[in-house]
């Protein structure tokens, strides 16, 4: 396996897309590309939660995809603030340059495809939380003018095969409808926006402009949503609302709702746990689920049997 960080800009340090690029053999594939999959950790846009990062990767990695890490745009480049307190607006957080971190990456993968044995018009996201709202930002706007007058590229450039989110939030008015009580939780909630929008009272169309949900078109891709009825920071009709956007514009996609787990779970096992608590069997399944619907939407190119038989030349003549 090939790894490799890499910087998106040459004057950011904090954008990075680091790869999991599986070794050629003859032995496998010999030669052909691959899909990918690229990963878009969550982290409430103040930092990328380093648990829904490479454990992710190394997951599809072994189901054999490459597979990639983004480290988007967030509030101070990450460095953890206070919500409680004064915040600056951080011209880097606000919309829609994570969203545009996504685009460049999808074109830096695309540019070095032939390099990497990766098929570029089979790339699938996925993310959580934060960046499951990410991810759904970008395939609900991959077509638009955004990303083409930012990158001088056709839009066919950008147009992702698919996604797997977990926990994501898709409808921001709806989502703050939600009554908070506790002081802490409010002014978290209020952060996000800061970090978004650069306020802490945004406006109702500032939270339609960055709702996926009401952007849903036919030319949204595919989607396997996932999430749990014990999320306490998310609640899971998010998750509704966004499987009810893509089935009126006839996008395929499957949805899957877990009774127990809280937010945050990534992998729900060891791989990404950091405690007992993130450890669900049940919730645990969603990566074999998300595998079936990659094989029937983006599924590894195998011939049905072996393309040689045994070969006496791999010896050698002693």
């Amino acid at each position: 396996m090939k790894t490799e960080t890499i910087r998106l800009y040459e004057n950011r340090e904090d954008v990075t897309l680091t790869t999991y690029l599986l070794d050629d053999s003859g032995e496998m594939l010999n030669g052909k590309s691959r899909p990918a999959i690229l990963v878009c950790p969550g982290g409430a846009y103040a930092f990328c939660s380093d648990r829904e990062a490479e454990p992710i990767a190394i997951r599809y990695a072994a189901m054999g995809y490459h597979a990639f890490v983004l480290r988007y745009s967030v509030y101070n480049k990450g460095k953890m603030v206070n919500p409680l307190g004064d915040l600056k607006v951080d011209e880097d957080s606000l919309y829609p340059n994570a969203m545009c971190d996504v685009g460049a990456a999808m074109l830096y993968i695309r540019d070095h495809s032939k390099e990497w044995l990766v098929d570029p018009d089979r790339i699938v996201l996925t993310g959580f939380s934060a960046g499951a709202h990410n991810s759904a930002m970008y395939c609900t706007h991959w077509d638009s003018d955004i990303l083409r007058e930012r990158f001088h590229r056709p839009a066919e450039d950008f147009r992702p095969a698919g996604a797997v989110l977990g926990y994501g939030y898709y409808d921001w008015s709806d989502f703050r409808k939600q009554e908070v009580t506790d002081p802490f939780a409010k002014a978290m909630n209020e952060a996000i926006d800061f970090s978004y929008f650069g306020t802490r009272n945004p406006s109702e169309e500032q939270f339609a402009q960055g709702s996926p949900a009401l952007h849903v078109s036919k030319n949204t891709p595919p989607m396997f949503l996932w999430t749990t009825c014990g999320d306490n920071t998310l609640p899971s009709q998010q998750t509704m609302i966004m499987g009810a956007a893509l089935a009126r514009a006839g996008v395929p996609y499957e949805v899957h709702t877990f009774e127990v787990g809280d937010h945050g779970l990534a992998n729900a096992d060891q791989s990404s746990a950091s405690s007992l608590e993130q450890v669900n069997d049940d919730v645990a399944q969603w990566m074999p689920l998300a595998n079936k619907w990659l094989r029937r939407h983006v599924p590894i190119s195998l011939p049905e049997k072996p393309e040689h038989g045994f070969d006496p030349s791999v010896f050698e003549t002693l």
